[in-house]
């Protein structure tokens, strides 16, 4: 893919999988800095058990902070996507310099608030004592990385926007294969490496982030020279930056309220011990792979929408959306079957436990579905972030966690028997009901859950999807 695709023109179904493919592989790459940690450290001598379960329960926490930068990175790709649509090349070098003050600012803001915050964190995600240091450690050097990682992930979108998700897939695959390199050679102590452990695993991802930053950072001033934005562009302009804030933040905090949901579930997790802290984070890690194909059409997809929202082509853009409904659908359906009917060979692929193996295998029953549905969730995703209504995808996002997963996940797991519910305690003999439904194994609540949330997400999107308010874009000024 030598040249930005034009998706105002030409085949869309073709498009969307040529867009999509490097998206996919990309992400792919992505995920593979915290699998390679889980696989590596899971090899430890001593201590592999523990070594991966802080990998797991960290993985809230920086999903939490990361998803503030994610918000921006849907404010950059609707806004540049529409522009381009309209071929304003002016705007989009406007837009461009528009988020690098934004960017610095936010990303040393948040970093100095996060580092005062994780010992208070790790208390709230009842972090077990014998893990509790080796967390610590972990995610400190995490967010350093995440500095680096949040201008690779403007960097991403905006070249997506333009239609070329090859190069950053280019990046991500370099990066990738240097910290697979590194993560042996530190966590283990090869060659003139020192052994670190957990710590080696964390440095190593710190590492390979700040170079993948850097050769975007040169891609970047090399291959786009004339959307390098001016001194003048970087100046923050009242219109463009309430544009940028009005879709950036509603992305931000859908994702942030969101992750933050994943915290008060991963303090549930970490209530059934370290054998289902393991089950459960590796089962993260998978279904997040198994996800990717379906992040990457909706990543797709955004672009789609926003170009040909700025083309004024919208006939085109609701095809978009029903093609990348079928490849999703298609897939998804295919990645399900897999994990249901093997999900125990891939927890034994990392840890080779039978307690571990068993309530993975559990596990993976119930998160096949829950999969399969989020799939249809991401979609819609793609729909109303292309057009900049994130205030949409903010909706259903916090709805289907804090209305819905969160609450009956600490039910079903039997949380509130025997507390005193004060207010509440007309509820207590239903409550006590639903809380013995998946006794002896209360740790599946975690999933069950999962699986009921979805479906009401895809309820609500679908809803707000039907009243067509998304087929104007609210991107630009």
């Amino acid at each position: 893919m030598k040249e930005n695709l034009n998706l105002t023109e030409g085949n869309i179904l073709k498009n969307l999988i040529l867009l999509s493919l490097p998206i996919m592989l990309s992400n792919f790459m992505g995920t593979l800095y915290n699998l390679v940690d889980t696989y590596w450290l899971g090899k430890i001598a001593s201590g592999a058990k523990e070594a991966v379960a802080v990998t797991g329960m960290t993985f809230p926490l920086s999903f939490f902070i990361m998803s503030f930068a994610a918000g921006f990175t849907v404010a950059g790709t609707a806004i540049v996507s529409k522009f381009k649509g309209m071929n304003d090349a002016k705007n989009i070098k406007l837009a461009i310099g528009q988020f690098v003050p934004i960017m610095l600012v936010f990303s040393v803001i948040l970093v100095i608030i996060t580092q005062t915050l994780i010992p208070t964190f790790l208390r709230l995600l009842q972090t077990p004592p014998e893990i509790m240091s080796d967390a610590h450690t972990y995610i400190t050097y995490i967010l350093y990385g995440m500095i680096a990682m949040m201008f690779f992930m403007v960097f991403q979108s905006i070249t997506t926007a333009f239609g070329d998700s090859f190069t950053p897939m280019v990046v991500q695959v370099i990066t990738v294969i240097l910290n697979l390199i590194l993560d042996p050679l530190m966590i283990f102590g090869v060659w003139f490496f020192p052994e670190m452990g957990i710590k080696g695993a964390a440095i190593a991802t710190l590492i390979s982030r700040i170079i993948a930053s850097l050769i975007a950072f040169l891609i970047f001033i090399r291959k786009y020279k004339s959307m390098i934005p001016s001194w003048k562009d970087m100046i923050p302009q009242k219109s463009v930056m309430t544009n940028i804030l009005q879709i950036g933040l509603p992305a931000s905090i859908g994702q942030s309220t969101t992750s933050l949901g994943f915290l008060l579930v991963q303090g549930l997790v970490n209530s059934f011990g370290t054998t289902v802290i393991s089950a459960n984070s590796i089962g993260n890690r998978m279904v997040g792979i198994f996800m990717l194909p379906a992040m990457g059409i909706s990543n797709a997809l955004s672009s789609f929408i926003g170009q040909n929202l700025g083309a004024k082509e919208q006939e085109r853009a609701v095809k978009s959306v029903h093609y990348a409904m079928l490849l999703v659908m298609s897939i998804m359906t295919v990645g399900s079957i897999f994990i249901y009917n093997y999900g125990s060979e891939l927890v034994r692929f990392f840890v080779d436990e039978a307690s571990v193996i068993a309530v993975g295998q559990r596990m993976f029953k119930i998160t096949a579905y829950a999969t399969w549905i989020f799939g249809i969730l991401m979609v819609f995703m793609g729909v109303f972030n292309g057009a900049g209504h994130s205030k949409s995808t903010m909706a259903f996002n916090v709805s289907r966690l804090w209305l819905f997963r969160i609450p009956l996940a600490y039910i079903f797991a039997g949380y509130f028997i025997g507390r005193d519910l004060h207010w509440f305690s007309f509820l207590e003999d239903k409550l006590v009901y639903l809380g013995n439904i998946l006794a002896p194994y209360q740790y599946e609540a975690l999933w069950w859950a999962m699986v009921v949330s979805n479906t009401a997400g895809v309820i609500i999107a679908f809803s707000l999807y039907m009243k067509g308010n998304w087929k104007v874009s609210k991107a630009g000024w």
